[in-house]
Protein backbone atom coordinates (compact mmCIF):
# COMPACT_ATOMS: atom_id res chain seq x y z
CA UNK A 1 0.00 0.00 0.00
CA UNK A 2 1.51 3.56 -0.64
CA UNK A 3 0.10 6.73 0.12
CA UNK A 4 -0.47 9.02 -3.03
CA UNK A 5 -1.26 12.52 -2.23
CA UNK A 6 -3.88 13.72 -4.83
CA UNK A 7 -4.42 17.57 -4.71
CA UNK A 8 -7.27 18.87 -6.78
CA UNK A 9 -5.32 22.33 -6.85
CA UNK A 10 -4.01 23.77 -10.25
CA UNK A 11 -1.06 22.71 -11.89
CA UNK A 12 1.24 25.69 -10.69
CA UNK A 13 0.80 24.62 -6.86
CA UNK A 14 1.26 20.76 -8.34
CA UNK A 15 4.39 21.94 -9.38
CA UNK A 16 5.43 23.35 -6.11
CA UNK A 17 3.65 20.83 -3.97
CA UNK A 18 1.68 17.48 -5.19
CA UNK A 19 4.42 14.69 -3.70
CA UNK A 20 4.33 11.12 -2.96
CA UNK A 21 4.32 10.58 0.88
CA UNK A 22 5.53 7.20 2.22
CA UNK A 23 6.09 6.72 5.86
CA UNK A 24 7.10 3.18 6.30
CA UNK A 25 7.00 2.69 2.66
CA UNK A 26 9.11 -0.05 2.10
CA UNK A 27 6.70 -2.56 4.39
CA UNK A 28 3.65 -0.75 2.86
CA UNK A 29 4.69 -1.62 -0.60
CA UNK A 30 5.66 -5.39 -0.25
CA UNK A 31 2.27 -5.60 0.95
CA UNK A 32 1.07 -4.42 -2.71
CA UNK A 33 -2.72 -2.94 -1.53
CA UNK A 34 -4.29 -0.35 -3.05
CA UNK A 35 -3.14 3.33 -2.68
CA UNK A 36 -4.26 5.59 0.09
CA UNK A 37 -4.65 8.92 -1.11
CA UNK A 38 -4.04 11.60 1.18
CA UNK A 39 -3.81 15.73 1.69
CA UNK A 40 -0.18 16.84 2.57
CA UNK A 41 -0.78 19.09 5.51
CA UNK A 42 3.08 21.06 5.55
CA UNK A 43 6.04 21.45 4.08
CA UNK A 44 7.82 20.09 6.81
CA UNK A 45 6.37 16.53 6.11
CA UNK A 46 6.96 16.89 2.67
CA UNK A 47 10.53 17.38 2.81
CA UNK A 48 11.17 14.53 5.43
CA UNK A 49 9.65 12.13 2.29
CA UNK A 50 13.14 13.05 0.08
CA UNK A 51 15.45 13.54 3.08
CA UNK A 52 16.50 9.75 3.28
CA UNK A 53 17.26 6.87 0.72
CA UNK A 54 14.93 4.76 1.04
CA UNK A 55 11.89 6.75 1.09
CA UNK A 56 13.30 8.70 -1.91
CA UNK A 57 13.84 5.58 -4.14
CA UNK A 58 10.41 4.58 -2.89
CA UNK A 59 8.93 7.57 -4.23
CA UNK A 60 10.55 7.77 -7.27
CA UNK A 61 9.26 4.44 -8.05
CA UNK A 62 5.78 5.13 -7.49
CA UNK A 63 5.34 7.49 -10.21
CA UNK A 64 5.63 4.73 -12.97
CA UNK A 65 1.74 3.87 -11.93
CA UNK A 66 0.59 7.54 -12.13
CA UNK A 67 2.02 7.25 -15.62
CA UNK A 68 0.36 4.33 -16.65
CA UNK A 69 -2.38 5.41 -15.41
CA UNK A 70 -2.95 8.63 -17.97
CA UNK A 71 -1.85 6.44 -20.77
CA UNK A 72 -3.73 3.26 -20.20
CA UNK A 73 -6.33 4.60 -17.92
CA UNK A 74 -6.45 3.08 -14.24
CA UNK A 75 -6.21 4.34 -11.02
CA UNK A 76 -9.09 6.99 -10.33
CA UNK A 77 -11.64 7.95 -13.14
CA UNK A 78 -10.01 5.33 -14.68
CA UNK A 79 -12.04 5.16 -18.28
CA UNK A 80 -10.43 8.94 -18.73
CA UNK A 81 -8.52 9.72 -20.71
CA UNK A 82 -8.54 6.33 -22.74
CA UNK A 83 -11.87 5.88 -24.12
CA UNK A 84 -11.91 9.58 -25.25
CA UNK A 85 -8.77 9.14 -27.24
CA UNK A 86 -9.76 5.82 -28.49
CA UNK A 87 -13.11 6.86 -29.76
CA UNK A 88 -11.76 10.23 -31.59
CA UNK A 89 -9.04 7.85 -33.13
CA UNK A 90 -11.59 5.35 -34.27
CA UNK A 91 -10.62 2.54 -32.44
CA UNK A 92 -13.23 1.86 -30.44
CA UNK A 93 -17.18 3.65 -30.89
CA UNK A 94 -19.91 4.18 -28.10
CA UNK A 95 -22.87 6.25 -27.14
CA UNK A 96 -22.15 6.79 -23.24
CA UNK A 97 -21.89 10.70 -22.67
CA UNK A 98 -18.47 11.30 -22.02
CA UNK A 99 -17.72 9.91 -25.00
CA UNK A 100 -20.49 10.97 -27.01
CA UNK A 101 -19.55 14.48 -26.28
CA UNK A 102 -16.60 14.91 -28.59
CA UNK A 103 -17.39 12.42 -31.21
CA UNK A 104 -20.88 13.28 -31.84
CA UNK A 105 -21.83 14.49 -35.36
CA UNK A 106 -21.52 17.19 -36.55
CA UNK A 107 -18.77 18.05 -33.53
CA UNK A 108 -19.41 20.49 -31.38
CA UNK A 109 -16.87 22.71 -28.98
CA UNK A 110 -15.33 20.68 -26.04
CA UNK A 111 -16.73 22.24 -22.99
CA UNK A 112 -14.02 23.00 -20.39
CA UNK A 113 -14.80 25.00 -17.86
CA UNK A 114 -17.97 23.55 -16.36
CA UNK A 115 -17.22 20.55 -13.17
CA UNK A 116 -16.35 17.38 -13.89
CA UNK A 117 -14.46 17.06 -17.33
CA UNK A 118 -12.38 14.65 -16.08
CA UNK A 119 -11.34 13.86 -19.99
CA UNK A 120 -8.83 17.31 -20.13
CA UNK A 121 -8.40 17.47 -16.44
CA UNK A 122 -6.80 13.73 -15.34
CA UNK A 123 -3.87 13.93 -17.80
CA UNK A 124 -2.91 17.32 -16.65
CA UNK A 125 -2.72 16.79 -13.19
CA UNK A 126 -1.44 13.39 -12.94
CA UNK A 127 1.14 14.41 -15.19
CA UNK A 128 1.95 16.57 -13.06
CA UNK A 129 2.02 14.69 -9.93
CA UNK A 130 4.80 12.68 -11.96
CA UNK A 131 6.95 16.41 -12.91
CA UNK A 132 6.57 17.21 -9.13
CA UNK A 133 7.55 14.21 -7.55
CA UNK A 134 10.98 13.27 -9.74
CA UNK A 135 11.83 17.17 -9.47
CA UNK A 136 11.83 17.09 -5.95
CA UNK A 137 13.74 13.60 -5.70
CA UNK A 138 16.08 15.20 -7.99
CA UNK A 139 17.29 17.90 -5.95
CA UNK A 140 17.37 16.12 -2.86
CA UNK A 141 19.93 13.71 -4.85
CA UNK A 142 21.69 17.14 -5.85
CA UNK A 143 21.70 17.84 -2.25
CA UNK A 144 23.48 14.76 -0.93
CA UNK A 145 20.57 12.12 0.23
CA UNK A 146 22.37 8.76 -1.01
CA UNK A 147 20.29 5.47 -2.14
CA UNK A 148 21.93 2.38 -1.32
CA UNK A 149 24.71 0.77 0.22
CA UNK A 150 27.62 3.42 1.14
CA UNK A 151 31.01 2.66 1.71
CA UNK A 152 34.42 2.96 0.24
CA UNK A 153 33.39 0.89 -3.32
CA UNK A 154 29.78 2.89 -3.58
CA UNK A 155 30.16 6.79 -2.02
CA UNK A 156 27.62 8.03 -3.36
CA UNK A 157 25.42 5.29 -2.62
CA UNK A 158 25.12 2.14 -5.22
CA UNK A 159 21.75 2.82 -6.55
CA UNK A 160 21.77 6.66 -6.73
CA UNK A 161 22.41 6.67 -10.26
CA UNK A 162 19.59 4.02 -10.63
CA UNK A 163 17.42 6.49 -8.98
CA UNK A 164 18.87 9.91 -10.85
CA UNK A 165 17.94 7.93 -14.03
CA UNK A 166 14.59 7.00 -13.71
CA UNK A 167 13.61 10.16 -11.64
CA UNK A 168 14.85 12.22 -15.20
CA UNK A 169 13.23 9.49 -17.52
CA UNK A 170 9.98 9.53 -15.79
CA UNK A 171 10.17 13.84 -16.05
CA UNK A 172 10.92 13.60 -19.24
CA UNK A 173 8.30 11.38 -20.59
CA UNK A 174 5.70 12.83 -18.95
CA UNK A 175 6.87 16.45 -20.72
CA UNK A 176 6.58 14.14 -24.06
CA UNK A 177 2.96 13.28 -23.59
CA UNK A 178 1.96 16.66 -22.19
CA UNK A 179 3.25 18.45 -25.19
CA UNK A 180 1.22 14.89 -27.66
CA UNK A 181 -1.61 15.66 -25.46
CA UNK A 182 -2.03 19.73 -24.68
CA UNK A 183 -1.38 23.01 -27.06
CA UNK A 184 0.98 24.42 -24.19
CA UNK A 185 1.93 23.55 -20.67
CA UNK A 186 4.41 24.73 -18.37
CA UNK A 187 7.56 23.49 -18.36
CA UNK A 188 9.96 22.81 -14.95
CA UNK A 189 12.19 20.57 -13.25
CA UNK A 190 14.29 20.16 -10.58
CA UNK A 191 16.46 23.62 -11.17
CA UNK A 192 12.94 25.93 -11.39
CA UNK A 193 13.36 28.75 -8.76
CA UNK A 194 9.09 29.33 -8.10
CA UNK A 195 9.97 31.94 -5.96
CA UNK A 196 10.20 33.73 -9.36
CA UNK A 197 8.58 31.38 -11.57
CA UNK A 198 5.91 33.38 -13.81
CA UNK A 199 3.97 29.64 -14.80
CA UNK A 200 4.65 30.76 -18.85
CA UNK A 201 3.11 28.35 -20.90
CA UNK A 202 5.26 27.00 -23.63
CA UNK A 203 4.18 25.43 -27.21
CA UNK A 204 3.75 21.82 -27.60
CA UNK A 205 6.47 21.39 -29.53
CA UNK A 206 8.55 22.98 -26.69
CA UNK A 207 7.24 20.65 -24.22
CA UNK A 208 8.65 17.80 -26.36
CA UNK A 209 11.40 19.10 -26.98
CA UNK A 210 12.14 19.94 -23.40
CA UNK A 211 10.78 16.26 -22.47
CA UNK A 212 13.18 14.86 -25.09
CA UNK A 213 16.02 16.61 -23.70
CA UNK A 214 15.72 15.16 -20.17
CA UNK A 215 14.94 11.91 -21.37
CA UNK A 216 18.29 11.74 -23.60
CA UNK A 217 19.96 13.02 -19.94
CA UNK A 218 18.82 10.32 -18.55
CA UNK A 219 20.20 7.94 -21.50
CA UNK A 220 23.69 9.70 -21.04
CA UNK A 221 23.23 9.40 -17.15
CA UNK A 222 22.38 5.71 -17.56
CA UNK A 223 25.56 4.81 -20.11
CA UNK A 224 27.61 6.66 -17.28
CA UNK A 225 26.50 4.68 -14.22
CA UNK A 226 29.41 2.17 -12.99
CA UNK A 227 27.13 -0.95 -13.12
CA UNK A 228 24.44 -2.42 -15.16
CA UNK A 229 21.52 -2.20 -12.56
CA UNK A 230 18.13 -3.56 -12.70
CA UNK A 231 14.80 -1.91 -11.67
CA UNK A 232 13.06 -3.13 -8.37
CA UNK A 233 10.18 -5.36 -9.57
CA UNK A 234 7.81 -3.04 -8.41
CA UNK A 235 8.83 -0.02 -10.14
CA UNK A 236 7.09 -1.38 -13.66
CA UNK A 237 5.06 -4.24 -11.86
CA UNK A 238 6.70 -7.59 -11.83
CA UNK A 239 9.15 -6.74 -14.46
CA UNK A 240 13.29 -7.27 -14.94
CA UNK A 241 14.27 -4.35 -16.76
CA UNK A 242 18.47 -3.56 -16.37
CA UNK A 243 20.03 -0.32 -17.33
CA UNK A 244 20.76 -1.54 -20.77
CA UNK A 245 17.28 -2.72 -21.64
CA UNK A 246 15.93 0.65 -19.54
CA UNK A 247 17.88 2.91 -22.48
CA UNK A 248 16.41 0.94 -25.30
CA UNK A 249 12.75 1.76 -23.42
CA UNK A 250 14.09 5.55 -23.06
CA UNK A 251 14.83 5.65 -26.79
CA UNK A 252 11.34 4.36 -27.63
CA UNK A 253 10.17 7.63 -25.55
CA UNK A 254 12.13 9.79 -27.61
CA UNK A 255 10.74 8.00 -30.70
CA UNK A 256 7.34 8.64 -29.51
CA UNK A 257 8.03 12.49 -28.98
CA UNK A 258 9.65 12.82 -32.49
CA UNK A 259 6.67 11.21 -34.42
CA UNK A 260 3.59 11.69 -32.13
CA UNK A 261 3.18 15.24 -31.62
CA UNK A 262 2.96 16.24 -35.10
CA UNK A 263 -0.94 17.90 -35.36
CA UNK A 264 -0.99 17.91 -39.08
CA UNK A 265 -0.04 15.53 -42.18
CA UNK A 266 2.65 18.78 -42.84
CA UNK A 267 3.94 18.23 -39.41
CA UNK A 268 4.16 14.40 -39.95
CA UNK A 269 6.09 14.26 -43.13
CA UNK A 270 8.53 16.85 -42.01
CA UNK A 271 9.57 14.52 -38.62
CA UNK A 272 13.41 13.73 -38.31
CA UNK A 273 12.64 10.78 -40.22
CA UNK A 274 16.27 9.75 -40.44
CA UNK A 275 16.79 10.08 -36.77
CA UNK A 276 13.65 7.60 -36.29
CA UNK A 277 15.37 4.48 -38.87
CA UNK A 278 18.53 5.25 -36.23
CA UNK A 279 16.40 4.58 -32.92
CA UNK A 280 14.57 1.72 -34.67
CA UNK A 281 17.56 -0.16 -35.46
CA UNK A 282 20.17 -2.10 -32.96
CA UNK A 283 21.17 -1.78 -30.02
CA UNK A 284 19.00 1.69 -30.12
CA UNK A 285 15.49 -0.59 -30.11
CA UNK A 286 13.51 -2.61 -27.42
CA UNK A 287 14.17 -6.53 -27.81
CA UNK A 288 10.91 -7.80 -26.21
CA UNK A 289 7.91 -5.73 -25.55
CA UNK A 290 7.64 -3.24 -22.60
CA UNK A 291 4.63 -3.19 -20.28
CA UNK A 292 4.29 -4.48 -16.62
CA UNK A 293 1.99 -6.84 -14.81
CA UNK A 294 -1.61 -6.52 -14.64
CA UNK A 295 -2.54 -6.42 -10.96
CA UNK A 296 -6.36 -5.87 -9.35
CA UNK A 297 -4.88 -5.31 -6.19
CA UNK A 298 -2.11 -2.61 -7.49
CA UNK A 299 -3.51 0.45 -8.66
CA UNK A 300 -1.90 1.60 -11.44
CA UNK A 301 -1.35 -1.78 -13.15
CA UNK A 302 -4.30 -2.71 -15.18
CA UNK A 303 -5.60 -0.92 -18.44
CA UNK A 304 -9.02 0.16 -19.13
CA UNK A 305 -7.94 1.26 -22.38
CA UNK A 306 -7.40 -2.76 -23.53
CA UNK A 307 -10.67 -3.67 -21.47
CA UNK A 308 -12.97 -1.34 -23.72
CA UNK A 309 -11.90 -3.06 -26.56
CA UNK A 310 -13.21 -6.41 -25.73
CA UNK A 311 -16.86 -5.32 -24.04
CA UNK A 312 -19.46 -6.57 -25.81
CA UNK A 313 -21.90 -3.62 -25.01
CA UNK A 314 -21.13 0.42 -25.13
CA UNK A 315 -17.46 0.30 -26.28
CA UNK A 316 -17.10 -1.95 -29.57
CA UNK A 317 -14.42 -1.80 -32.30
CA UNK A 318 -15.59 1.17 -34.72
CA UNK A 319 -16.19 0.36 -38.51
CA UNK A 320 -12.90 2.97 -39.48
CA UNK A 321 -10.56 0.01 -38.03
CA UNK A 322 -12.35 -3.10 -39.66
CA UNK A 323 -14.09 -1.12 -42.13
CA UNK A 324 -10.43 -0.86 -44.54
CA UNK A 325 -10.38 -4.93 -44.69
CA UNK A 326 -13.52 -4.97 -46.46
CA UNK A 327 -13.61 -6.05 -50.11
CA UNK A 328 -17.68 -6.31 -50.29
CA UNK A 329 -18.00 -2.71 -50.81
CA UNK A 330 -20.18 -2.77 -47.21
CA UNK A 331 -17.52 -0.21 -45.65
CA UNK A 332 -17.83 2.03 -48.68
CA UNK A 333 -21.55 2.06 -48.87
CA UNK A 334 -21.39 2.67 -45.08
CA UNK A 335 -19.66 5.84 -45.68
CA UNK A 336 -21.36 6.98 -48.47
CA UNK A 337 -24.42 7.20 -46.30
CA UNK A 338 -25.56 10.26 -44.24
CA UNK A 339 -25.21 9.31 -40.48
CA UNK A 340 -28.99 9.16 -39.92
CA UNK A 341 -28.88 6.28 -42.29
CA UNK A 342 -25.53 4.63 -40.61
CA UNK A 343 -25.58 1.15 -39.09
CA UNK A 344 -23.71 -1.68 -38.10
CA UNK A 345 -23.00 -4.14 -40.80
CA UNK A 346 -20.66 -7.25 -41.53
CA UNK A 347 -16.78 -7.13 -42.75
CA UNK A 348 -16.28 -9.58 -45.52
CA UNK A 349 -11.84 -9.78 -45.50
CA UNK A 350 -9.52 -12.57 -46.35
CA UNK A 351 -7.77 -10.92 -43.35
CA UNK A 352 -8.06 -13.72 -40.22
CA UNK A 353 -7.90 -11.50 -37.73
CA UNK A 354 -11.17 -10.26 -38.39
CA UNK A 355 -13.16 -13.24 -39.14
CA UNK A 356 -12.49 -16.95 -40.17
CA UNK A 357 -12.16 -18.66 -43.35
CA UNK A 358 -15.50 -20.30 -43.18
CA UNK A 359 -17.35 -16.39 -43.32
CA UNK A 360 -17.76 -13.26 -41.74
CA UNK A 361 -19.87 -14.46 -38.67
CA UNK A 362 -16.77 -17.22 -37.73
CA UNK A 363 -14.76 -15.25 -34.69
CA UNK A 364 -11.29 -14.20 -36.20
CA UNK A 365 -7.68 -14.52 -34.35
CA UNK A 366 -8.05 -10.44 -32.88
CA UNK A 367 -11.96 -9.56 -33.36
CA UNK A 368 -15.55 -11.51 -33.22
CA UNK A 369 -18.80 -10.60 -34.38
CA UNK A 370 -21.71 -10.41 -31.96
CA UNK A 371 -25.21 -11.55 -33.05
CA UNK A 372 -27.18 -8.78 -31.14
CA UNK A 373 -26.52 -5.16 -30.35
CA UNK A 374 -26.31 -3.42 -27.15
CA UNK A 375 -25.80 -0.09 -27.66
CA UNK A 376 -28.88 2.83 -26.85
CA UNK A 377 -30.42 4.10 -30.44
CA UNK A 378 -31.43 7.35 -28.46
CA UNK A 379 -28.36 9.11 -29.79
CA UNK A 380 -28.73 7.28 -33.32
CA UNK A 381 -27.58 4.05 -35.26
CA UNK A 382 -24.22 5.63 -36.43
CA UNK A 383 -22.09 4.54 -34.07
CA UNK A 384 -23.29 0.82 -34.27
CA UNK A 385 -20.46 -2.11 -34.32
CA UNK A 386 -21.01 -5.70 -34.69
CA UNK A 387 -17.57 -5.84 -33.48
CA UNK A 388 -15.49 -6.38 -30.26
CA UNK A 389 -12.10 -7.58 -29.31
CA UNK A 390 -10.94 -10.87 -28.57
CA UNK A 391 -7.04 -11.41 -28.77
CA UNK A 392 -6.86 -10.22 -25.41
CA UNK A 393 -9.76 -12.50 -24.01
CA UNK A 394 -12.83 -11.52 -22.58
CA UNK A 395 -12.78 -11.13 -19.36
CA UNK A 396 -13.83 -7.55 -17.49
CA UNK A 397 -10.93 -7.50 -15.38
CA UNK A 398 -7.34 -7.70 -16.65
CA UNK A 399 -4.57 -10.08 -15.90
CA UNK A 400 -1.35 -11.21 -17.24
CA UNK A 401 1.21 -9.22 -18.41
CA UNK A 402 -0.19 -6.00 -20.38
CA UNK A 403 2.27 -4.24 -23.03
CA UNK A 404 2.58 -0.16 -23.93
CA UNK A 405 5.27 -0.40 -26.02
CA UNK A 406 5.78 -3.21 -28.57
CA UNK A 407 8.44 -4.33 -31.15
CA UNK A 408 5.23 -3.92 -33.98
CA UNK A 409 4.91 -0.05 -33.11
CA UNK A 410 8.79 0.13 -33.48
CA UNK A 411 8.50 -2.32 -36.87
CA UNK A 412 5.71 0.39 -38.21
CA UNK A 413 7.43 3.66 -37.36
CA UNK A 414 10.73 2.49 -38.82
CA UNK A 415 8.39 1.25 -42.24
CA UNK A 416 7.12 4.72 -42.03
CA UNK A 417 10.67 6.11 -41.80
CA UNK A 418 11.36 4.41 -44.81
CA UNK A 419 8.60 4.84 -46.86
CA UNK A 420 8.82 9.30 -46.19
CA UNK A 421 12.66 8.95 -47.41
CA UNK A 422 11.27 7.06 -50.93
CA UNK A 423 12.92 3.54 -49.58
CA UNK A 424 9.58 1.22 -50.13
CA UNK A 425 11.86 -1.62 -50.72
CA UNK A 426 12.84 -1.64 -46.97
CA UNK A 427 9.70 -0.78 -45.34
CA UNK A 428 7.92 -3.56 -47.11
CA UNK A 429 9.20 -6.72 -45.46
CA UNK A 430 8.33 -5.27 -42.06
CA UNK A 431 4.40 -4.31 -43.22
CA UNK A 432 4.57 -8.37 -44.63
CA UNK A 433 5.34 -9.06 -41.43
CA UNK A 434 2.20 -8.83 -39.67
CA UNK A 435 0.06 -8.56 -42.67
CA UNK A 436 0.99 -12.18 -43.90
CA UNK A 437 1.63 -14.49 -40.67
CA UNK A 438 -1.39 -12.80 -38.13
CA UNK A 439 -3.71 -11.44 -40.95
CA UNK A 440 -3.15 -14.82 -43.54
CA UNK A 441 -2.80 -11.53 -46.48
CA UNK A 442 -0.99 -11.72 -49.13
CA UNK A 443 2.77 -10.36 -49.54
CA UNK A 444 2.77 -7.06 -50.83
CA UNK A 445 4.97 -7.29 -53.74
CA UNK A 446 8.77 -6.40 -52.50
CA UNK A 447 8.58 -4.32 -56.07
CA UNK A 448 5.20 -2.04 -55.19
CA UNK A 449 6.11 1.17 -55.19
CA UNK A 450 2.78 3.07 -54.44
CA UNK A 451 -0.54 0.44 -53.78
CA UNK A 452 -0.72 -2.94 -51.81
CA UNK A 453 -2.18 -4.72 -55.03
CA UNK A 454 -5.21 -4.33 -57.65
CA UNK A 455 -8.56 -4.58 -56.72
CA UNK A 456 -10.72 -6.89 -56.66
CA UNK A 457 -8.35 -8.49 -54.31
CA UNK A 458 -6.20 -6.10 -52.23
CA UNK A 459 -6.34 -5.29 -48.62
CA UNK A 460 -6.26 -2.67 -47.29
CA UNK A 461 -9.21 -0.27 -49.33
CA UNK A 462 -9.62 3.56 -49.03
CA UNK A 463 -13.31 5.02 -48.49
CA UNK A 464 -13.28 5.22 -51.83
CA UNK A 465 -12.81 1.58 -52.75
CA UNK A 466 -9.19 1.87 -54.17
CA UNK A 467 -6.18 -0.36 -53.30
CA UNK A 468 -4.72 1.41 -50.41
CA UNK A 469 -1.26 3.21 -50.68
CA UNK A 470 1.57 1.47 -49.21
CA UNK A 471 2.16 4.12 -46.03
CA UNK A 472 -2.07 3.42 -45.80
CA UNK A 473 -0.98 0.25 -45.61
CA UNK A 474 1.44 0.84 -42.60
CA UNK A 475 -1.14 2.85 -41.00
CA UNK A 476 -3.70 -0.24 -41.06
CA UNK A 477 -1.38 -2.55 -39.60
CA UNK A 478 -0.49 -0.72 -37.18
CA UNK A 479 -4.23 -0.18 -35.91
CA UNK A 480 -5.00 -3.42 -36.16
CA UNK A 481 -2.24 -4.77 -34.53
CA UNK A 482 -2.22 -2.25 -31.60
CA UNK A 483 -6.01 -1.66 -31.16
CA UNK A 484 -5.73 -2.05 -27.35
CA UNK A 485 -2.42 -0.53 -26.90
CA UNK A 486 -2.13 3.31 -25.89
CA UNK A 487 -4.85 4.90 -27.54
CA UNK A 488 -3.03 8.40 -27.28
CA UNK A 489 -0.74 7.63 -29.91
CA UNK A 490 -3.44 6.22 -32.08
CA UNK A 491 -5.52 9.67 -31.88
CA UNK A 492 -2.20 11.46 -32.12
CA UNK A 493 -1.37 8.96 -35.87
CA UNK A 494 -5.27 9.55 -36.88
CA UNK A 495 -4.39 13.53 -36.31
CA UNK A 496 -1.44 13.76 -38.22
CA UNK A 497 -2.54 11.76 -41.25
CA UNK A 498 -5.24 13.96 -41.59
CA UNK A 499 -8.25 11.16 -40.68
CA UNK A 500 -10.19 12.63 -38.04
CA UNK A 501 -13.34 14.22 -38.84
CA UNK A 502 -13.87 17.79 -39.24
CA UNK A 503 -14.50 19.84 -36.09
CA UNK A 504 -12.41 16.49 -33.76
CA UNK A 505 -9.76 18.00 -31.34
CA UNK A 506 -6.42 17.87 -32.92
CA UNK A 507 -5.38 18.72 -29.33
CA UNK A 508 -6.45 19.49 -25.43
CA UNK A 509 -6.60 22.84 -24.27
CA UNK A 510 -4.94 23.95 -21.17
CA UNK A 511 -7.58 22.95 -18.26
CA UNK A 512 -10.34 24.95 -17.61
CA UNK A 513 -9.63 25.20 -14.23
CA UNK A 514 -6.07 25.62 -14.29
CA UNK A 515 -6.72 28.69 -16.64
CA UNK A 516 -9.55 30.05 -14.28
CA UNK A 517 -6.77 29.88 -11.09
CA UNK A 518 -3.90 31.55 -13.27
CA UNK A 519 -6.87 34.12 -14.36
CA UNK A 520 -6.97 34.18 -17.71
CA UNK A 521 -9.63 33.46 -20.26
CA UNK A 522 -10.84 29.98 -20.73
CA UNK A 523 -10.82 28.58 -24.12
CA UNK A 524 -11.27 25.41 -25.92
CA UNK A 525 -11.49 23.42 -29.32
CA UNK A 526 -13.66 21.45 -31.62
CA UNK A 527 -16.71 22.14 -33.24
CA UNK A 528 -16.38 25.50 -35.45
CA UNK A 529 -13.38 26.73 -33.52
CA UNK A 530 -10.03 27.13 -34.81
CA UNK A 531 -7.50 25.14 -34.20
CA UNK A 532 -9.84 22.06 -34.62
CA UNK A 533 -9.59 19.36 -37.40
CA UNK A 534 -10.15 20.82 -40.88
Amino acid sequence: MSFMRRNPSLAGTTLRRRRVLLGAVTALFAGGCMSLEVQNRDVPELEDVFSNGPNLESSVGLTFRVFWGVTQGARTNATFPVRQFSALAEITTGTTESVFEVIQEPRVAYNNVDAGQWFGRKPWYDLYEVIATESDALRALDRGVRVGTVNATTPDGADTPRARVFSRFMLGISQIYLGIIYDSAFVSDEKTDFATYQYQLSPYKDVVAAGIANVEKAIADARLAPTNFTLPLEWINQQTITRDELIRIMNGYVLRGLVYQARTPAERAAVDWNRVITLTQAPNVITRDFGQQADQTKSGTTSAGLQYTQLSSDARMDNHLLGPADTSGAYQRWVALPNEQRNAFDVRTPDRRIHGAAGPTVRGKYFERLATQTMSTLRGTWPFSNYRGVRYGTNFYQTGFIPTMTLVEMDMLRAEAFLRTGRPADAIPLINRTRVTNGELPAIAATATTTVGTLPTCVPRTETGACASLLEAMLYEKRIELHAIEQILHWADWRAFGKLPRGSLIQLPVTGRELQTLGRPVYTYGGANPGSAP
